[in-house]
């Protein structure tokens, strides 16, 4: 890593949203797609490009382990198009303009949301080979219509990391990025007019794992040991690869029961998700931590100057950098200024201890939304 600002931009490939735009495409249309995402990186003055390469157990890339995925190619474990392999495009391409490429996986979702015609809860939708398909033991079907690893398997866990011992030692990517996706985020369900979560079954696992532990306890144990895992394995590899995670930006809120936490109100990541980002930091088994702040200055419930002031203190000390996740993907909605993204950028740049920016909502982005190309190339000179 340089010692540089890191402006960076999250290209998300599940359900199509950023690459490719529909599945199916040529080499040559895949590679004209890419190229004009690495000419807008350019435009932005942006020295890395967080590149989504397992969006549901699947590959962007060849791999051994996982299939190529159906947003690829239109069906899961068909052939790369015309062998082209779009992740070292991505890598050889950026690279020739000193641009970082950080692999972005996904490290539990196995499908996206289950409809009448296709019940992604069933590992029969996934192709021959594929290792959830191979081990459905190693599955929970939730409520929210999605497929997920177990994270109480440690053959789950083993599986994540080969995969990404086999990325490091394939390609030269600068890093490997986790985004918020651990234990899924809660579902609800109507019980008699009364509003109830949604279980996760995973009772079999706990009641052979949980080594006395509460449920909670053991699941964000589950996490931690993951994330461990996949940094030891990185850096007994190639030291130079970052290794860095975005969980969702409220670590805990500030309670009599937790007077550490910041000072909003909204959903949890340690307690619901089970992704305990400060177990993390402190551990200093993550390079960097990219908080997705994405709420404006003056949200009642999570403020933005609030919790970059709380994140800046949180990596005090640890060497672990802060990143700042940007909701660019808001600039059109209602209530949100022109300038609001460049003024979170510009408070991120002079506030202690940030030392980089990466946004996503790369279609806004693309179109050029409240002209926000030029103004965040302005930033980062």
């Amino acid at each position: 890593m340089n010692n540089k600002y890191f402006y960076s931009l999250w290209i998300a490939s599940v359900a199509n949203l950023d690459f490719p735009t529909k599945a199916g495409l040529s080499a040559d249309e895949q590679k004209a797609e890419l190229d004009a995402i690495i000419a807008n990186a350019v435009t932005m003055n942006m020295n890395s490009i967080i590149f989504q390469v397992r969006p549901c157990s699947d590959a962007l890339y060849k791999s051994k382990l996982f299939p190529t995925s159906e947003y690829l190619t239109g069906k899961q474990g068909a052939p790369l198009v015309d062998g082209f392999d779009p992740l070292q495009y991505m890598i050889d391409e950026c690279h020739a303009r000193d641009i970082e490429l950080h692999v972005w996986l996904n490290p539990y979702r196995i499908t996206t949301g289950a409809t009448a015609e296709k019940p992604k809860h069933d590992v029969s939708v996934l192709c021959d080979g594929h290792p959830a398909k191979l081990h459905p033991e190693y599955t929970v079907a939730y409520a929210d219509g999605k497929l997920y690893f177990n994270p109480g398997i440690p053959e789950v866990r083993k599986l994540i990391v080969d995969g990404i011992i086999e990325l490091v030692e394939d390609y030269d990517i600068d890093g490997v990025h986790f985004d918020d996706y651990f234990y899924p985020y809660p579902a609800r369900k109507e019980v008699d007019g009364v509003s109830v979560l949604c279980e996760y079954d995973d009772k079999k696992e706990y009641e052979k794992y949980g080594e006395g532990l509460s449920l909670g306890d053991w699941r964000r144990q589950n996490v931690n040991v993951l994330i461990k895992e996949c940094y030891d394995a990185i850096k007994a590899r190639k030291g130079n690869v970052s290794f860095g995670i975005s969980p969702f930006a409220i670590w805990k809120n500030k309670s009599p029961e937790c007077p550490e936490g910041s000072d909003t109100r909204g959903l949890e990541c340690a307690t619901e998700l089970y992704a305990d980002a400060i177990a993390w930091v402190k551990g200093k088994y993550v390079d960097y931590i990219c908080p997705q702040i994405y709420w404006k200055f003056d949200t009642s419930y999570a403020r933005f100057d609030t919790l970059l002031d709380w994140w800046c203190d949180a990596v005090e000390g640890t060497g672990v950098k802060l990143y700042v996740g940007h909701g660019v993907y808001r600039v059109e909605q209602e209530g949100w200024e022109p300038d609001e993204i460049p003024n979170q950028v510009k408070a991120c740049i002079e506030a202690k201890n940030c030392d980089g920016s990466v946004f996503f909502g790369y279609p806004n982005i693309k179109k050029n939304a409240v002209g926000i190309i030029e103004k965040l190339a302005e930033l980062n000179k």
